[in-house]
Order: C-alpha cells, then sequence, then structure tokens
C-alpha cells in the first residue's frame, strides 16, 4: 500500500469500502427515467482492476485531506459505472465539510475505468456507493510510512505464521453454511507495536470484517517497522484472512 508524502505530515487517512445496495440510495441518484441497476440486480458485479484493494490504493495515493486537526467522519459518495467503465454522475450525499466531499469527486474523475457490471452477459450501467472514512491521528508531523518505504518491514513475535495462530484461537467464524473466502484488513502498526486505524479492505460480510478487527486487536504487539538508522515508525500494513464456516 503506498500513500503520497504529501498526505502522511498532516492526516492518516483510512478509507473503508462498502458496496451500499439500498433503495434509499438509488433513488438519490435516479433520474426521471432508471437507466441503471443496483448491485443486487447484477449477474456480475463491477470491479477495479487488480481488485478493490487496488482503488483503495488509488484514492489513499491521490486524495489530499484537509489540514484540519481532529478532523474525523464519513463521507457518502455514489457514482455510476458506465459501460465502458468511466465513472459518471458522482454525487456526494453527505460529507464533513472542509471541502471533504469536493475532494472525493476530483479524485473519483480521475479513477481509471472500472471492469463494468454485467446482466445476462451485456455490460450494463450501474449503481456504487463509496462511504470514505476520514480520522485525524497522530498530530500534526507524524508520518505514517508504507511497507516499501521502510527498512526493516513490521514483524509479528515468532512470524507470521503466529499472528494467524493467535488470530484463529480467537475468531468466532459466522454460523453460515458454506462461507468460504477471503477478507483483507488494513491498519497502522505504531511505533510501540500496537495496532491502530484498523479498517476492512474487503469483506465477505455476516460480520467477518468486524469480527476480524475485533480479534487482530486482541493479538500481540508486533515489532514496529524501522528506518534504515534504527528508528521505530508508524507503518501502514494490510494482511489477507482465508476465512471457512465449519459445514
Amino acid at each position: 500500500m503506498k500513500i503520497q508524502k504529501k498526505l502522511l505530515p498532516i492526516l492518516s487517512l483510512i478509507i473503508l469500502f462498502i458496496v451500499a445496495e439500498t433503495k434509499a440510495q438509488a433513488q438519490q441518484v435516479a433520474s426521471t427515467k432508471k437507466d441503471f441497476l443496483i448491485m443486487s440486480e447484477l449477474d456480475e458485479k463491477p470491479d477495479f482492476p487488480g481488485g478493490i484493494y487496488e482503488f483503495y490504493k488509488f484514492i489513499g495515493a491521490n486524495y489530499k485531506t484537509p489540514e484540519v486537526q481532529g478532523l474525523s467522519g464519513k463521507i457518502y459518495v455514489t457514482f455510476i459505472i458506465e459501460k465502458d467503465g468511466s465513472l459518471a454522475d458522482i454525487r456526494v450525499l453527505r460529507d464533513i465539510g472542509y471541502g471533504t466531499g469536493t475532494e472525493a469527486i476530483r479524485v473519483l474523475q480521475n479513477s481509471p475505468k472500472w471492469i463494468p457490471g454485467k446482466y445476462k452477459g451485456e455490460a450494463v450501467r450501474a449503481l456504487y456507493s463509496l462511504p470514505i472514512k476520514i480520522e485525524a491521528t497522530g498530530g500534526f508531523g507524524e508520518k505514517i510510512y508504507s511497507v516499501a518505504e521502510v527498512f526493516e518491514k513490521p514483524t509479528y513475535p515468532g512470524g507470521l505464521q503466529n499472528f494467524y495462530i493467535d488470530l484463529s484461537k480467537q475468531f468466532k467464524s459466522p454460523e453460515k453454511a458454506g462461507l468460504k473466502g477471503q477478507l483483507i484488513i488494513g491498519f497502522i502498526i505504531e511505533k510501540d507495536g500496537s495496532v491502530s486505524q484498523t479498517s476492512i479492505l474487503k469483506d465477505l460480510g455476516y460480520g467477518t470484517g468486524e469480527e476480524a478487527i475485533r480479534c487482530i486487536k486482541l493479538t500481540k504487539k508486533w515489532i514496529p517497522g524501522k528506518l534504515k538508522d534504527g528508528t521505530a515508525v508508524n507503518t501502514a500494513y494490510s494482511l489477507p484472512i482465508t476465512i471457512q464456516s465449519p459445514n
């Protein structure tokens, strides 16, 4: 996960992606004639090239967070993914002021093309919803490094295998027969090894993302990322977690 340096010294941006399939949101975007479908009506949902995690990185690398200390909240944005994958009719349903909604629109207008949704084998216009959560943490001047920027990557005591073992001891799988797949959780490993700013980058539903976050907070402290001179730094990190409910 690569975050531009110009954003990091001021505020940390946590972006959570959730596809909202509610009729209320569809009505706010609809014109006099509904010429798009919502997610639940599609045979194949739209996707960003490389997956939703790559879209998350695109937003994080381009969104300019306002220089407002203590700023925290969610922006709700909807847009249409056209048949050719371009984004149109980008609208802010709710923002938190200071130009946060306008900036979200600017970034989305510059998004690479998506892989469009399909219905009965044909590409169709589809309504997509994106909540963006912004939270100011750590104060001004506190940089958060990407894993690619640190000299020594963060590590879990005993290795990543031990992390997954500790996680599995705490994780309570939902009682959903046949549920299987992978979710992705993003978080910050602080200079003292604690975990903060956990967010769901990809979810399977049924509370799996929330349960993963709960369990991650119960695991041991990490060995933090370090610069070449040995200085411990805050590091952005993400992990895939495979879920399989018992039959």
